[in-house]
């Protein structure tokens, strides 16, 4: 999988202590960064199913009519 790299120029904003307390990013970027989590997510879907059993798809669609979602 290929990552591009999310270029930004993000504000940290520090609470009283000078602890770093929220990032401010631009929109473009955070839709970026959701996609890309989305995008990993379906990823370890994928590994996690890669070893169940397989199933024909026509059988697949008869058991989901008959299940009522398709």
């Amino acid at each position: 999988m290929v990552m591009k790299k999310l270029r930004t120029k993000e504000q940290i904003l520090y609470n009283k202590r000078g602890k770093p307390k929220s990032v401010l990013i631009d929109y473009k970027v955070y839709k970026e960064m959701l996609e890309l989590i989305e995008d990993l997510g379906c990823v370890k879907i994928i590994k996690e199913r890669k070893n169940e059993p397989k199933i024909e798809f026509e059988r697949l669609k008869d058991e989901l009519k008959k299940d009522g979602i398709l």
